[in-house]
């Protein structure tokens, strides 16, 4: 009888262990380089995201350093490297379409866009919970 008792008691014990699983959440984390001329759109696939920006404009111009910025899961952002802009150039960090961060062009250019030397850059470092 106690032997009974002892598997049933072992059974059990093992059933409760097996069926607990663990819904740990996880940090996550990434870093996204843009230095392409042209739009560059993403998304991140985290909650409760944090970001540092970087932007520097084109042809060595301003660098600008956003930190602890908020990022949202369901918006689409749009990197976009070498904006014309009344005679001049910039990078942009676009949310869903509206201006989020800039920075300008150290220098202006010319109608042709084979005279952008450094077309800038925009990283973002980032970390969130999975």
């Amino acid at each position: 009888m106690k032997k009974i008792v002892a598997k049933g008691v072992l059974f059990c014990y093992a059933l409760f262990f097996i069926s607990c699983t663990t819904n740990d959440v996880k940090e996550i984390s990434g870093t996204m380089l843009f230095n392409d001329f042209g739009d560059h759109e993403f998304h991140i696939n985290a909650e409760n995201i944090e970001a540092t920006v970087t932007i520097a404009g084109p042809n060595d111009g301003e660098i600008r350093v956003f930190e602890n910025v908020k990022l949202d899961r369901t918006s689409n952002y749009h990197a976009k490297i070498g904006v014309e802009t009344t005679g001049n150039m910039r990078s942009e960090l676009r949310n869903n379409l509206v201006l989020m961060f800039q920075a300008d062009s150290g220098r202006q250019v010319s109608q042709e866009l084979n005279e952008l030397d450094d077309p800038g850059y925009i990283k973002i470092d980032w970390k969130g919970l999975n």
